[in-house]
């Protein structure tokens, strides 16, 4: 093969410096902005220390972001911590990293990530996702499946486990299949899309934060001085739950930034596209590094929107089926 065609059938470098970045803010703003700070908050009990995990973390991903910074403009390949593992370590290492990667970590945080958002979309809609289209009910005695939806007490009696396809499942999954195809599409289609959702999230996160700020009626930065007492804080370990008799604040404030590095997650996706993305030793240390300072801000900011409307207490006692952000709002 002549260095000609080679260079023919190599990926195209069509994204720029403005998609780079909106390729980072895309993979890491999500759910856990919006969803976190409840947890976060039964996990330390005061703003300050919700404030304070949020930077933590953030510190902790920019110093991950300037290891890639100088990773990926070493390396300007496609390929990301495969490519890396490879150099270092031998095709063995890097050959089993990216099967792990395909059959557990992206698949199943895409996974979570496709069915938070087919949460939130119910919850904006009302619970009008929750229909049960197909109900399988499996029994060990003798063994049988039917799709009856009441048992009778003989049938309840042999009942190993029921499986309930909804609505909500069928949204998580088609956002999947949307989102993959776009991704398989030319690599300037990629870059546009990256560059809308980033435009969409932002704006949420500005409209959150604004509307605290000046529509809300009974804010208060009063709200900051005090602590969570007594907020239900559904399904948090008692071990980790702020003000209960097993607390320990290390182990809180540990889960806290569990919560905060989840919300960060996904900077490092930029250097997989690294082979796609034009003048790459500049572009790319630029994106890393300001993606996931200009990320670190907006949390900042939207969590002192959050503690500006509601107390800790108020935060603290969201139900798990709905989120701050729309209380809030």
């Amino acid at each position: 093969m002549t260095a000609e065609s080679n260079n023919h059938s190599g990926l195209i470098r069509g994204l720029g410096l403005t998609a780079a970045i909106a390729i980072i803010l895309g993979n890491v703003i999500g759910t856990g902005v919006f969803l976190k700070a409840r947890v976060m908050t039964c996990n330390v009990g005061s703003p300050g220390w919700v404030m304070a995990a949020w930077v933590f973390a953030g510190l902790l991903s920019l110093a991950g972001a300037l290891t890639y910074a100088e990773l990926t403009a070493m390396k300007p390949r496609a390929g990301g911590e495969y490519v890396y593992l490879r150099d270092a370590y031998g095709k063995i290492t890097s050959f089993l990293y990216g099967w792990m990667q395909i059959f557990i970590a992206k698949t199943g945080s895409q996974a979570a990530v496709a069915v938070v958002f087919a949460i939130g979309l119910n919850d904006f809609l009302d619970g009008a996702l929750k229909r049960v289209l197909l109900k399988l009910n499996f029994f060990s005695d003798p063994f049988s499946v039917n799709t009856i939806a009441k048992l009778s007490e003989s049938q309840e009696a042999s009942l190993l486990f029921s499986y309930e396809l909804t609505t909500l499942q069928i949204v998580a999954v088609l956002m999947i299949v949307i989102f993959t195809t776009l991704n398989c599409a030319h690599v300037s289609v990629s870059g546009q899309v990256a560059k809308a959702l980033t435009v969409v999230k932002i704006g949420l996160i500005a409209m959150v934060a604004i509307g605290a700020f000046i529509f809300v009626t009974g804010g208060n930065f009063g709200n900051f001085s005090f602590l969570n007492d007594g907020g239900t804080c559904e399904g948090v370990a008692e071990g980790v739950k702020y003000g209960s008799a097993q607390y320990s604040f290390l182990a809180g404030f540990a889960a806290a930034m569990l919560g905060a590095l989840w919300g960060y997650d996904g900077w490092n996706n930029l250097a997989l596209v690294a082979g796609e993305v034009k003048n790459p030793q500049r572009n790319l240390p630029i994106a890393l590094i300001g993606g996931t300072i200009l990320i670190m801000v907006l949390y900042v900011i939207i969590h002192f929107a959050y503690f500006y409307v509601l107390t800790p207490t108020e935060i603290a006692s969201v139900s798990t089926d709905s989120s701050v952000a729309k209380v809030v709002v």
